[in-house]
């Protein structure tokens, strides 16, 4: 369109492969309740008590919620939108976008723990979002059992790194 720059017009073609709400409950909603519950489960504790303690045959719930946390916190971190236009990927969160080229992607996989839902891209480079980024692909839980979303980027990486000029892949 006349009078747009190039990332403007860019912006507006780019196919989003991830969720937006599956997004945004997991990197968001999620973490901000789990730490409400962390937070305020031993603060009420105390507040009514006047202490904390936790029984020995009750220890392995509180490991197991820190432990949780700490894989919630690396999760929260490494879980991005990914879309892309053109030959090049998009990668995006609240805060940031990128554009990674094609030819950076080094392996797109699925996650053996959370197959069909969550899809990890490792990059051959440092991008502005690290060497691996994790995504949920749109309506995953309901895909999982009849589709392969690693696979469908492959193949959009694939045409896109063959067919570099062509800007509708």
């Amino acid at each position: 369109m006349a009078g747009e720059t190039p990332s403007a017009a860019g912006d507006t073609e780019t196919i989003w492969l991830s969720g937006a709400i599956l997004t945004f409950i997991n990197k968001v909603l999620m973490p901000v309740l789990w730490l409400a519950v962390l937070i305020g489960v031993p603060a009420w504790v105390y507040a009514t008590t006047g202490r904390i303690s936790i029984r020995p045959d009750f220890q392995f719930i509180v490991w197991f919620a820190l432990i949780a946390t700490v894989l919630l916190g690396w999760m929260t971190v490494h879980l991005q939108s990914l879309g892309y236009n053109g030959g090049e990927l998009v990668v995006a969160n609240y805060w940031r976008r990128a554009r990674i080229p094609f030819n950076h992607v080094a392996a797109v996989e699925p996650v053996w723990w959370y197959k069909g839902r969550l899809v990890r891209v490792r990059f051959n480079c440092r991008t502005p979002f690290g060497s691996t980024i994790y995504y949920m692909p749109r309506w995953g839980p309901f895909r999982a059992v009849f589709s392969s979303p690693e696979e469908e980027l492959r193949k959009i990486i694939a045409a896109g790194i063959r067919y570099p000029s062509d800007s509708g892949r």
